[in-house]
């Protein structure tokens, strides 16, 4: 049910004609999607024009291949793993096997896991062209992706590859599980305000500052997180900090699959899998 539920969201997401409050849109909507893969990470990326990317893929055992057939993904223009934690390229490995993947990035930090070493092993037999992770555009369509390459850091989550989605007044910033450490690094490096901030770590209270949200602005804040997770995510004092700068607080535990249709405009509209 839940992915049939998805597929009807995604069916409405690409309606052309959509009421804002800025007027009525006569443009196909970029789509920016949190997949719901419990205690961990995917996030996909489709342009207007149809052209896609891959941000992680989830922990070890999700059906990220159904969720992305669900949502009519047939080939993949780049994936990106920002870094080798399991929770974020657990099914990584079953992507490519299982759809045409043209790029791949991901931050160049090896791990020790069996699930690093499978995907590399998968990656060596694959036609993949690897980018490195580097200051750059990367081009999907009309969507940019801009590249925020990470600190020479020691702690595998502070070596996260950040993303600045753009497409045309539009902007979301992804940092996956960056810690205090790398979003001060970010901040001296300048980050501009944004309509959609994916919240850090999973909403850890080491992940989050108020200075980050001074400076990224963000109207929208979306965090991937498991019910229940052993970790106690999202923090409390995380979410205090959050609802300093927005009410508009989205969670996949709670929400599901989060769909935030993009304009470039900069206007855009949230929907989620459970409607609420």
């Amino acid at each position: 049910m839940k992915k049939r539920v998805a597929l009807v969201v995604m069916v409405l997401a690409a309606i052309l004609f959509v009421k804002h409050a800025n007027g009525l849109h006569q443009e196909q909507a970029g789509e920016l999607i949190f997949l719901d893969v419990g205690q961990g990470e995917a996030i996909l990326i489709r342009s207007p024009e149809g052209r896609v990317a891959l941000v992680d893929a989830g922990p070890p055992g999700v059906d990220i291949v159904e969720q992305l057939w669900a949502l009519g993904v047939e080939s993949i223009d780049i994936a990106i793993a920002t870094h080798p934690h399991a929770d974020h390229i657990g099914g990584m490995t079953s992507v490519l096997y299982n759809f045409p993947v043209r790029y791949y990035m991901d931050n160049g930090r090896a791990h020790t896991t069996a699930t690093y070493r499978d995907l590399m092993e998968t990656l060596l037999r694959s036609n993949v062209t690897y980018l490195e992770p580097v200051a750059r555009e990367l081009s999907l369509g009309s969507v940019r992706l801009v590249v925020l390459p990470p600190p020479n850091a020691s702690d595998l989550n502070n070596t996260c590859i950040g993303l600045i989605v753009e497409l045309g007044a539009f902007r979301a910033l992804l940092t996956a599980d960056s810690e205090l450490e790398q979003i001060d690094y970010l901040l001296r490096r300048g980050m501009p305000p944004v309509q959609v901030l994916k919240a850090a770590h999973h909403g850890s209270d080491d992940a989050v500052s108020r200075e980050w949200l001074v400076t990224t602005q963000p109207e929208v804040v979306v965090i991937s997180v498991g019910a229940n997770n052993a970790f106690g995510s999202p923090h409390p004092r995380a979410l205090q900090l959050y609802a300093t700068a927005t009410s508009a607080i989205y969670r996949t535990d709670w929400h599901g699959e989060v769909i935030v249709g993009m304009y470039a405009d900069g206007s855009y509209e949230v929907m989620t899998a459970h409607g609420n």
